[in-house]
């Protein structure tokens, strides 16, 4: 069995106990008329991105061009998110808010060459698999909003994403043939569902701030996962070693969000 179907396994378990744990917690809570809203689709087609097509691109892109470049176009994840939200929601981003995005997108950028970005002899259409990783997980937020603006049903929203992610996973594990790792129970089976209610928090932190904030606002402060990786593997998993750059990226990436939260406009 290949490592992607490995990983495939993995991302189905996860996203499929963080779905079965928002039905537990929310289906005493939806109403009929939550089904019928039109809200229902934006929040669908956000779960077809992300974590379902996401992840996947995010899988492809760390097996063919490395973590490093993978990270690298992440950082432009408020770039990709904020357009389309300022296009078609209608938000304003103030100066100060542009300058502190440009601030998280270079510290994000150096803490992903710091850790060495080298195409060797890869193929240059490969630059699109961390491409699409980046803009999957952007599109969702704007996405999402649009919701919003119909439906204020965090938790409704997130069993949606949650549900239409698993579904579409599940499909692709179907077609990778990955099926029987699933449903072999192994030790790695507790951790990626523990991954996938970590992640299922995450989430439904990240509908709460559309909800309260802006796209621009949020996928800032999403944005800066990167940072804290590195500083969980340096602190406490010891998988990380500090360098003096990530005291560089460290100043960048606070004064950026700082200004992102702090330019923020009234909605």
């Amino acid at each position: 069995m290949g490592e992607d179907q490995d990983d495939l396994s993995g991302t189905f378990i996860s996203v499929a106990t963080m779905a079965i744990a928002f039905w537990l917690i929310g289906s005493w809570q939806l109403r009929w008329e939550y089904w019928s809203s039109d809200a229902v689709w934006y929040f669908a087609a956000a779960g077809m991105l992300f974590p379902a097509l996401g992840q996947r691109f995010q899988i492809a892109a760390v097996k063919h061009v490395g973590p490093a470049l993978t990270a690298a176009f992440g950082a432009f994840l408020p770039l990709f998110a904020t357009l389309p939200a300022v296009f078609f929601l209608g938000e304003t981003v103030t100066p100060v808010q542009a300058f502190g995005i440009a601030l998280l997108i270079s510290g994000l950028f150096l803490a992903a060459v710091g850790r060495g970005v080298s195409w060797k002899a890869r193929a240059f259409y490969l630059i699109f698999l961390p491409l699409g990783a980046a803009l999957v997980r952007a599109i969702t937020q704007p996405l999402s909003k649009a919701g919003y603006n119909i439906l204020l049903e965090p938790l409704f929203a997130t069993i949606i994403v949650a549900s239409v992610s698993t579904l579409v996973i599940g499909l692709m594990v179907v077609q990778a043939g990955s099926f029987r790792t699933i449903a072999t129970f192994g030790k790695g089976h507790a951790l990626f569902a523990l991954n996938g209610l970590l992640i299922g928090a995450g989430i439904l932190g990240l509908q709460l701030s559309l909800i309260n904030g802006s796209v621009t606002l949020t996928s800032s402060i999403v944005s800066t996962t990167p940072i804290w990786t590195v500083v969980f593997g340096a602190l406490f998993f010891k998988t990380e070693k500090v360098y003096w750059w990530h005291g560089v990226v460290a100043v960048l990436v606070s004064v950026g969000a700082i200004m992102v939260v702090v330019g923020h406009s009234p909605l």
